[in-house]
C-alpha cells in the first residue's frame, strides 16, 4: 500500500507491506538503485546507511512491546531521504508513522507547531517521534521496576525471581532492537552533512541526542534491576540460610532426645525392663524436656537462636 503526503513542496511516501509492482514504481518514479530496490522488497536484520548522489538509504530497527500479550519484537522501517522527498517502507503497519501521518492530514497545525524546511529537518521531526514513541514503549516494560523493588523489601523475593528475570529479558529484547542505532546515527550525521550541507549537522545531532535519551533511560534501568536482582538474590540466600540454621540445631536437639527414648525403650530380654512403672515414665520424660531446654538455652547463650 502507498500513502503520498505533500508539504510545502516536499513529498512522503509511505510504503507498508509493498509488492513488487509498488516497489519498481516509487524506484522509477525517484530514480532509485538497483541495489536499493532490491533491499526494500523484504525486510532484513541488518542496520545500514548508505550515501548515494541522489539520496541517503537507511535501515533501522525499533522495539515494539505489546502490553496486552506481554510479546516483544522488533519492527523494521527503511528510510530514504532525498533533496525534496522522504520514502518509508515498513512492512507492518507502526503505530509512531501512522501519528506522524496524521499531522500531514491538518497543514495548518502542522505550520503552527513545526519548522520543516527541507526533507532533512522532516526526517529529523519523524525520527523524534519514533524515539518518543520507543520512550513510552520502555515505559511500559520498567513500570514493574517500582512494585519489584517493593516487593523485594517486604518478605516476597521468591514470587519476585520469575518477575525480575522476565524484566530483565524485555530490557534484554529493547536493547536488542536498538543496538545499532548509535553506530548509524553516527554515520548519518557524517553522510548528511556532505548530503545536505554542514549547517545541517545540527538537526542530525538533534536525531542523535534523542536516541541518546532512550539508550541513556534503558541503561539506567538495566542496571538498577541488575542491583535489584543482586539484593534479591542475597536476601533469598539470606533466607535459606536461616532456615538451614534452625533445622541444624533442631537436629541437634533432637539427637540426644532419640538417644534418651532409645536406650530406655530396649527390651534386652529376660523380662529386664528400664520402664517399669508409671513414675519412670515421667521421670523420662522429666529429663528429656530438662535436655532439651538445657540445649536451648546453650544455644542462645551462644546466640545460634
Amino acid at each position: 500500500m502507498i500513502s503520498r503526503y505533500t508539504y510545502h513542496g516536499l513529498t512522503w511516501v509511505d510504503l507498508e507491506s509493498p509488492n513488487r509492482e509498488e516497489i519498481l514504481h516509487i524506484s522509477e518514479e525517484f530514480g532509485l538503485s538497483k541495489l536499493v530496490e532490491e533491499e526494500m522488497f523484504s525486510g532484513t536484520l541488518r542496520s545500514k546507511v548508505d550515501l548515494y548522489d541522489q539520496f541517503i538509504y537507511l535501515i533501522l530497527h525499533f522495539p515494539v512491546f505489546n502490553k496486552h500479550t506481554g510479546s516483544h519484537g522488533d519492527q523494521e522501517i527503511d528510510f530514504i531521504v532525498g533533496k525534496k522527498f522522504i520514502i518509508t517502507v515498513r512492512y507492518e503497519a507502526i503505530e509512531p508513522i501512522q501519528a506522524f501521518a496524521a499531522l500531514f492530514e491538518n497543514v495548518e497545525k502542522l505550520d503552527q507547531h513545526k519548522n520543516i524546511a527541507d526533507s532533512g529537518v522532516m526526517f529529523m521531526e519523524m525520527m523524534k517521534h519514533l524515539y518518543k514513541a520507543s520512550a513510552i514503549e520502555l515505559e511500559h516494560i520498567t513500570s514493574a521496576i517500582p512494585t519489584i523493588e517493593h516487593n523485594i523489601f517486604h518478605g516476597k523475593e521468591e514470587k519476585m525471581v520469575r518477575i525480575i528475570s522476565q524484566t530483565n529479558r524485555h530490557l534484554l529484547d529493547f536493547k536488542q532492537a536498538i543496538r545499532f542505532h548509535g553506530d548509524i546515527l553516527r554515520s548519518y550525521e557524517s553522510a548528511s552533512k556532505r548530503f545536505f550541507g554542514t549547517d545541517y549537522g545540527y538537526y542530525a545531532e538533534l536525531i542523535t541526542s534523542e536516541f541518546n535519551k532512550v539508550n541513556n533511560v534503558l541503561e539506567g534501568h538495566h542496571d538498577l534491576l541488575k542491583e535489584l536482582q543482586r539484593t534479591n538474590d542475597s536476601l533469598l540466600s539470606a533466607k535459606s540460610n536461616e532456615i538451614l540454621r534452625t533445622f541444624t540445631i533442631l537436629t541437634f536437639i533432637m539427637l540426644p532426645l532419640s538417644i534418651i527414648t532409645g536406650v530406655f525403650s530396649m527390651n534386652i530380654g529376660g523380662g529386664f525392663t528400664l520402664i517399669k512403672t508409671v513414675g519412670d515414665f515421667y521421670f523420662i520424660i522429666g529429663a528429656m524436656v530438662l535436655t532439651g531446654l538445657c540445649m536451648i538455652i546453650y544455644f542462645r547463650l551462644r546466640r545460634w537462636l
